[in-house]
């Protein structure tokens, strides 16, 4: 086991990690940055970027059709859709992310971080030992429901559904969340059929009523 210090350790290099880390450095504190897949996070390759960069054009097309003499088509085109929205995920490469950790003067480590004591936390066989504090920033995962024969199906998260190249002819979306909402529309303009299947009376129960009455996609409770 090889032993090395930092003032911070931060465990979890997506957006939050990277901003906590990049605020220590500023602060004149040596930073390790630990993360398991890429730098960058959900946010980077299967959420914020990825979803904007598959709604932008439906909504261009939403917006030239109200405009009298634009001449647009009935569709969408899903490969350029595709491929633009791969070149906002770097097409799945944190390298780019991993130089701008280096250059913001702080030491990535690639790995699973583990706490194993006070203000220690353990990466394969290293050992990195915070001097003020380990800031732990995980982020979340997809949870899929216990519903009988789910596991067997051809279930997408939200990984898949911004992610994915191939537009479905039918695609059911269980929950009325900001992503289930945001996914939903986004393939409704792909060419998809989607079913937006939500518990209680409109999508975006979190927001006041009209952001979800104003869904474009149609809907329907599940009681």
């Amino acid at each position: 086991m090889t032993e090395e210090t930092f003032d911070v350790v931060v465990i979890g290099g997506g957006p939050v990690g990277e901003n906590a880390a990049a605020r220590a450095v500023r602060g004149g504190l040596s930073v390790a940055l630990v993360e398991h897949e890429r730098f960058g996070g959900e946010c980077s390759y299967w959420a914020c970027m990825p979803s904007k960069a598959l709604l932008r054009p439906g909504n261009a097309l939403a917006a030239a059709r109200r405009v009298p003499g634009v001449p647009v088509g009935d569709r969408l085109d899903p490969g350029p859709v595709f491929r633009r929205r791969d070149s906002f995920a770097a097409d799945w490469d944190d390298g780019g992310q991993e130089r701008w950790v280096r250059e913001t003067g702080i030491q990535p480590v690639r790995g699973h971080g583990r706490l194993t004591g006070e203000r220690e936390v353990t990466v394969g066989d290293r050992v990195l030992r915070a001097g003020h504090a380990v800031v732990v920033c995980t982020g979340s995962v997809a949870r899929l429901p216990d519903l009988p024969g789910l596991p067997d199906a051809r279930v997408w998260t939200s990984r898949e559904a911004t992610s994915a190249s191939t537009v479905p002819g039918r695609l059911a979306v269980l929950g009325g969340g900001v992503v289930g909402v945001e996914m939903a529309q986004a393939w409704a303009r792909l060419g998809s059929r989607v079913e937006l299947i939500i518990r209680g009376d409109r999508p975006l129960p979190a927001f006041p009523g009209f952001a979800g009455d104003a869904s474009p996609t149609g809907w329907r409770p599940t009681g």
